[in-house]
């Protein structure tokens, strides 16, 4: 049965997966991934996100990834299964393996390519729901589905018990004030657009599912818990000393900067695999040097544990 909490609150990580120098799996190397996340007080982690690469894995080292990823938690955290693909069949396979392996939940964005109409969109969610046995966490990120889990979408699947909360990584802050206030008591809303978290925090989203929690993740909790304390002016100040690393990150080329980022700490991620490529020497330059700001930047401190 889903342990999901009632209310979702804390950083959650969708998990880097390195690759070894033959570009398999290197599942020894993501468990020091995930202990990173998790000492660092982690509420949850989602394995075979975006990521985690899952768009460049077969089916076989999604479920690996899922299986290993629920090990090395060893009930710890909240458990997420990325369950993206083409098709609605394929989305519910995963879930039923996510489920079988004690998943609490799965998170589904838009299948990519198809573009489905709206009404095909809430479908295939429901249908996820259904078929899958685990809540469904949505994730609108539409510069990469090419499609928006709009509020057509929205209004069919709010008020299904299966469809909890949706990961809002559109970065239009307008859009979220609406559907936060429209569906604010149906579905909860999960902060994805990492450089307006504090923003999010301060209209009361309690949760942070963040790429960039990989390498900054005891930053990233201590934003989360002062928001979550009450405190958004230490949240907003913790913010704003990561904030040109975030920036820099959301600039593009995510998934290569953030294993540049764990290896720069001692956990070697390898490359990303093709058709991704690595970054440049004056790229990776770029990014170490702003990256170093980030590392030195104090943490987020609640004025009560001062003192």
């Amino acid at each position: 049965m889903s342990k999901l909490p009632a209310v979702i609150e804390g950083v959650y990580v969708p998990v880097a997966v390195p690759f070894d120098a033959l570009d398999n799996l290197d599942l020894a190397t993501y468990g020091q991934v995930i202990e990173h996340c998790l000492s660092a007080g982690c509420a949850g982690l989602v394995a075979a996100g975006t990521t985690g690469e899952y768009y460049a894995m077969s089916h076989a080292e999604r479920v690996a990834t899922f299986e290993s990823t629920m090990a090395h938690n060893a009930g710890r955290a909240v458990m997420v299964a990325g369950c993206n693909a083409g098709s609605t069949r394929e989305v519910v396979t995963y879930a039923n393996e996510a489920a079988a392996l004690g998943y609490d939940a799965i998170m589904l964005a838009a299948p990519p390519t198809s573009l489905p109409q709206q009404h095909e969109l809430a479908a295939h969610f429901i249908a996820a729901a259904d078929d899958g046995g685990l809540p469904v966490i949505m994730y609108n990120y539409p510069a990469r589905a090419g499609v928006e889990i709009g509020f057509e979408c929205l209004d069919l699947v709010a008020s299904h018990p299966g469809i909890v909360a949706i990961k809002e990584s559109s970065s239009d802050f307008s859009r979220f004030l609406t559907m936060n206030r429209t569906y604010g008591g149906a579905l909860q809303v999960m902060c994805g657009s990492d450089d307006q978290a504090a923003d999010y925090f301060a209209w009361g989203v309690r949760s942070w599912l963040a790429g960039t929690a990989n390498v900054l993740p005891k930053h990233h909790v201590a934003i989360m818990d002062a928001a979550n304390a009450g405190d958004i002016d230490a949240a907003r100040a913790g913010m704003a000393a990561i904030l040109p690393w975030i920036q820099h990150m959301e600039q593009g080329r995510y998934n290569q900067k953030v294993k540049l980022g764990l290896s720069h700490q001692g956990i070697a991620m390898g490359t990303v695999r093709q058709p991704l490529l690595s970054l440049d020497e004056a790229e990776a330059a770029e990014l170490l040097t702003i990256l170093a700001g980030a590392l030195a930047a104090p943490l987020a401190v609640l004025p009560s544990a001062v003192g």
